[in-house]
């Protein structure tokens, strides 16, 4: 069973928002397990001091080593858990990385990174693994965390209840999904287009992985891959590059 702890300075909120629609109704039937542990719990002092000031410099604050060790350290059975720090240092966070943690059946603890980072000892005293969830900052790493843990939840069998929802998204595929359409079938006179409703199943996938293969070709190129091309998806390819050129 997948179980994520989340160490946060804002543990509820975390939880919160985590925890909604269906993830929220797989996690009251026990599906995965999910906690959240509060930084400042483990700080010591009058004051609870989380945070201080680099040496060398008086610009910015740094998570303490020592009151993030005693937050690790107290989860049980932390030694045989994934370890996972968000933070721009590390590797960006993407689907064959969720799959891979998925699949190792590990626990997992999320650390939602602040402020300037975190005090470089900590990577010494314990094996964490940096993660970034793209090119960009954002205020706290709880947004981060919550990136992770829904990717994980997800794919856990029965939260969705469709494994088909899971399989057919972007990025597992890896396409970007085709148009979808729903009712009314004509708005301000643009409709949908006909093979959505013709009932060819076969010729409606067809025109589906076309599109998503379009989309794919014209926003993210990246995502096809050599090995990704199919000798189907090969021909689309050159099926819609034919009607690129005589549409100039």
């Amino acid at each position: 069973m997948l179980e994520l702890h989340c160490i946060s300075l804002f543990g509820n909120d975390l939880l919160n928002f985590v925890l909604k629609g269906l993830i929220k109704r797989g996690y009251d039937k026990k599906l995965f397990k999910f906690h959240t542990h509060n930084l400042r719990d483990f700080a010591a002092g009058k004051h609870k001091k989380v945070d201080d000031y680099p040496f060398s410099q008086k610009k910015g604050m740094l998570l303490r080593a020592d009151v993030v060790y005693n937050a690790i350290t107290s989860i049980e059975d932390y030694q045989n858990m994934a370890i996972i720090y968000t933070c721009p240092k590390g590797p960006v966070y993407t689907q064959r990385v969720c799959n891979e943690l998925f699949e190792s059946t590990q626990n997992i603890i999320l650390i939602s990174g602040y402020y300037e980072g975190i005090d470089e000892r900590i990577f010494d005293l314990l094996p964490i693994k940096r993660v970034s969830i793209g090119d960009y900052i954002v205020n706290s790493g709880d947004c981060a965390a919550a990136v992770i843990a829904e990717s994980l939840i997800r794919k856990v069998p029965g939260v969705l209840g469709n494994n088909e929802c899971i399989e057919d998204d972007t990025h597992f595929i890896p396409l970007l999904e085709a148009p979808h359409y729903t009712q009314p079938v004509t708005v301000n006179n643009n409709t949908v287009p006909s093979v959505y409703r013709s009932g060819n199943h076969g010729l409606i996938e067809k025109h589906k992985l076309k599109q998503a293969l379009k989309n794919t070709l014209f926003f993210r190129p990246d995502l096809l891959g050599i090995n990704n091309i199919t000798k189907i998806k090969k021909e689309i390819i050159t099926e819609i590059i034919k009607e690129m050129a005589v549409e100039k």
